[in-house]
């Protein structure tokens, strides 16, 4: 089987992944998919570091595909109100511990 290679951008970095021959369209969907989560990563919580913004888009990813929220246009809207309260829990979450870091910097 020949393999190729497709480069697709995550947060305005280019990524080249291996993909077989054939499945070029479908690695630039999933990569399009993963940027566009990853953007609106970015607008809720910021610039945080491209490896805790890659873990929360898999975090994520994988929560619509146990609900099975992404795998449908009926539930479309359900999967974007799930994924916009994970992304609020995120914020929440990341906001607390920037809080955290902050006094502990004080104190140090």
């Amino acid at each position: 089987m020949s393999q190729s290679v497709v480069t697709i951008r995550l947060n305005g970095q280019p990524y080249q992944i291996g993909c077989g021959a054939g499945e070029e369209a479908h690695v630039e969907r999933l990569g399009q998919e993963v940027d566009s989560v990853m953007r609106t990563l970015v607008a809720s919580v910021g610039q945080i570091g491209e490896a805790r913004l890659l873990a929360m888009v898999a975090l994520i990813l994988a929560d619509r595909a146990s609900t099975g929220s992404g795998e449908s246009t009926d539930h479309a809207s359900s999967g974007e109100d799930h994924a916009a309260a994970a992304i609020e829990r995120a914020a929440t979450q990341i906001a607390a511990l920037a809080t955290k870091l902050a006094s502990s910097a004080v104190t140090s």
